[in-house]
C-alpha cells in the first residue's frame, strides 16, 4: 500500500483511490479474494442484477471490495452481529419493486435456515428470486471471529440440510455446484426460467 502514496497529485483523486483499492485488494488472501469473485461473478453474469446479501463471508468481503454496476443494486444488512436470514424476504421485495430486473439472494447456510419459508413466498408471490446458498457447513465468519480472539468454537459447525430437497420440495429447481468456476453458467440457466431457483455452492 506504501507504494500508492507515490501516485501522482494530478491523477485525481478517483485514481488515486482505485489504485489503492487494487493495492489493497492484492493484499488480501486467497480465500478473502475468492469471496469478493464470486460477487464479482454474479454482477457480470447478470449485468443490472439486484444483489441482496445475508450474512455470510462473501458478502462481508465483498462490503469493502466490490464495485456494483447499478444505483441500489447492493445492499445487505451484514454489518455486524446479527441479522441472519434477511436476505431471501429482502430479496423477495426487491423482485415486487423492480419486476424487471434480476434479482439475487446470496446467503449462508446458516443464515438461509433462519428464513427457509421464503422459498414458498417466492413462489407464490412469481417472483424469480435466485437463491445462491454458500454452504461452508457452519457460521464460519463467527468462528472466525471466535479464534480471533482465542475464544473455543462452540454451536457454529451446525450439519447442513440437503438445500437441494428442500428446494425441490417447495417444487423450486435447484442444483449444486462444486465451487464457483460454474456459477456464472448456473445463474444464467436460473434466470431464463423465469422462475425462482436455488443455486446451492459448496465450499471449503
Amino acid at each position: 500500500l506504501l507504494k500508492t502514496r507515490h501516485v501522482r497529485a494530478s491523477e485525481g483523486g478517483s485514481s488515486r483511490a482505485a489504485t489503492t483499492r487494487k493495492a489493497a485488494f492484492a493484499e488480501l488472501n486467497p480465500t478473502l479474494q475468492g469471496q469478493v469473485r464470486a460477487v464479482e461473478m454474479i454482477r457480470d453474469a447478470l449485468p443490472g442484477a439486484l444483489i441482496v446479501g445475508d450474512s455470510t463471508q462473501p458478502i462481508y468481503a465483498a462490503n469493502l471490495y466490490y464495485d456494483h454496476d447499478r444505483p441500489g443494486g447492493w445492499f445487505n444488512a451484514a454489518t455486524g452481529f446479527g441479522a441472519l436470514g434477511y436476505g431471501p424476504p429482502a430479496a423477495i421485495g426487491a423482485a415486487l419493486a423492480i419486476p424487471d430486473a434480476p434479482v439475487v439472494c446470496l446467503t449462508g447456510d446458516g443464515g438461509f435456515q433462519f428464513t427457509l419459508p421464503e422459498l414458498g413466498a417466492a413462489l407464490d408471490a412469481r417472483v424469480p428470486v435466485i437463491f445462491v446458498v454458500w454452504n461452508n457447513r457452519g457460521y464460519r465468519e463467527i468462528e472466525t471471529s471466535m479464534l480471533d480472539v482465542g475464544v473455543e468454537p462452540v454451536g457454529v459447525s451446525p450439519a447442513p440440510p440437503d438445500f437441494c430437497k428442500l428446494a425441490e420440495a417447495y417444487g423450486i429447481g435447484a442444483e449444486r455446484l462444486a465451487d464457483i468456476d460454474a456459477l456464472a453458467d448456473a445463474l444464467k440457466r436460473a434466470r431464463a426460467t423465469g422462475l425462482p431457483r436455488v443455486i446451492e455452492i459448496t465450499v471449503d
